[in-house]
């Protein structure tokens, strides 16, 4: 069963990664072009966002080389991300449920991060038992007891919130509940491991210490391996739910919202827009194809229905 149990481990770490590179794939093959005509802030335009200005307003733009200002991009995603700074602005009340849930699974996350370092770190040879560790153990202890309250409650106020917004509610699916009660499961054991083991920060380093050199011994605490099973669990889950939007959010951001590339300066875009004209008209009326034969939106594009027919023969 022990053997089993890494096996899961490893198949969630790879399941993940193939999943999420699938999801951004298939996003990557399918997103639409930007239709960008407004003009609204956008990070990359550098001293123009504090108006909302664009590029688009000087003359002659299409024809003019452009800065884009890439650290503008990554300041604005970091504070979206972190802080669910629009949630904050136009939203108040959702904010105050779901930033305590995104808190503790940041906080969750960024603990994992650092036990792998310091994994890593031993193995170019940190001692494991020194006064740097310790530290680390206690930073960790704090990530694991405030992360995980966090996201218990977090989650439990947001399938409150479902239930108890009509309006929510009518666009909630089980799924939702169920995506929620996972988390809310995986910071129940997490407490409980922190609660029950004389340390948590060496149950967690043990187990990634042991990915990492293939040794497949059991954990000592059966909250912490019940943990790492949801763990497991949600690793392969998330890619395929909603919940993707973990890692999804620099596409929906950078791509959809931010997105206002010429297309006269991507080959890629101008490729898009031969592409997409070569599709056949799904639907029909006497405006597109008044003689009932499917067309390609080129042919739509470049005919006049309403020019008069040559009568031949006539």
């Amino acid at each position: 069963m022990t053997t089993l149990f890494y096996v899961l481990g490893y198949a969630a770490i790879a399941g993940f990664f193939c999943m999420a590179f699938l999801k951004i794939r298939a996003y990557v093959q399918s997103s639409p072009l930007h239709v960008r005509w407004e003009l609204y802030p956008v990070p990359h335009e550098g001293a123009k966002t504090v108006y909302g200005g664009s590029f688009m307003e000087e003359k002659d733009w299409w024809i003019k080389p452009r800065h884009v200002d890439h650290w503008g991009d990554i300041k604005a995603l970091l504070i979206e991300v972190l802080f669910l700074h629009a949630t904050f602005k136009h939203n108040l009340k959702l904010w105050q449920s779901s930033y305590p849930f995104h808190l503790g699974l940041y906080m969750l996350m960024g603990g994992t991060i650092i036990v792998i370092c310091t994994v890593l770190a031993q193995f170019l040879g940190l001692d494991p038992n020194g006064g740097f560790m310790t530290f680390i153990s206690n930073l960790i202890s704090a990530c694991v007891l405030v992360g995980s309250l966090c996201m218990i409650a977090g989650g439990i106020c947001l399938i409150q919130r479902r239930r108890n917004d009509e309006g929510l509610r009518r666009y909630t699916a089980p799924e939702h509940y169920f995506n929620l009660a996972v988390f809310i499961v995986f910071g129940i054991l997490g407490l409980m491991a922190w609660a029950t083991a004389p340390s948590y920060f060496d149950l967690a380093r043990a187990f990634i210490r042991n990915l990492f050199t293939l040794t497949f011994t059991p954990l000592p605490n059966t909250f912490f391996t019940l943990h790492l099973l949801v763990g497991f669990f949600l690793l392969i889950w998330i890619p395929m739910t909603h919940m993707g939007h973990l890692f999804m959010k620099y596409f929906t951001y950078h791509d959809i919202r931010w997105g206002d590339e010429p297309t006269s300066h991507s080959e890629a875009n101008k490729q898009k827009i031969v592409d997409a004209l070569k599709h056949t008209v799904t639907w029909s009326a006497k405006h597109i194809t008044p003689d009932g034969k499917s067309k390609s939106w080129v042919d739509v594009a470049t005919s006049n229905p309403a020019a008069p027919k040559d009568n031949q023969g006539v």
